[in-house]
């Protein structure tokens, strides 16, 4: 009884062996030929031609020149009060100063390249585009906004620019110029 049963189990073992593999044989086709003819199929029925897109007609730039109009979303009466405040505020380049040599550049051209300290106070030097190396100290003026130095650091120069405000009064912006490694 014991060898039936044991008998009984491997036959069921291998049964399960044999029909697994059987299976798996079945499932190995080498040929993929109804796959292939499906694709070309496919490939024949989907030839697009991609058409040129069209060509662009450049557009003329827009300039925006209301800039001595009045603010839409300024009231009359508020537009007013803040022309007579910037008119009276006091800020104006000073039109009687002789310009310096580096108000001749443009503020974005020019190039801080180092610093030095000379009997104790700290100088910058400033390459213009023309390769002139410059020292610059606190109260310098840079650039074509009346930009006059404010402040001196080892590694920046930092200076207020006055530009029109669009208004018919002036304003004050503050810039600076990094050294440059």
């Amino acid at each position: 009884m014991i060898w039936n049963r044991f008998f009984e189990i491997r036959f069921l073992h291998v049964l399960l062996v044999l029909s697994s593999v059987g299976l798996i044989a079945g499932c190995a086709n080498d040929s993929v030929d109804d796959l292939e003819r499906y694709v070309e199929d496919i490939r024949e029925t989907r030839k697009g031609r991609v058409h040129p897109l069209p060509v662009m007609k450049a557009e003329e730039g827009f300039r925006y020149q209301a800039s001595n109009q009045r603010d839409p979303f300024l009231s009359a009466s508020s537009m007013q009060r803040l022309q007579e405040k910037r008119k009276n505020s006091g800020i104006h380049p000073d039109a009687k100063r002789e310009r310096e040599v580096l108000e001749s550049y443009q503020l974005d051209t020019l190039r801080m390249v180092g610093s030095l300290r000379k009997s104790g106070k700290l100088l910058a030097l400033v390459q213009s585009p023309d390769g002139v190396v410059y020292s610059v100290r606190k109260g310098n003026y840079l650039g074509h906004n009346h930009g006059r130095v404010t402040g001196l650091s080892q590694n920046k120069i930092e200076l207020v620019e006055i530009i029109p405000d669009g208004m018919g009064g002036w304003m004050e912006r503050p810039a600076q110029i990094s050294l440059k490694n």
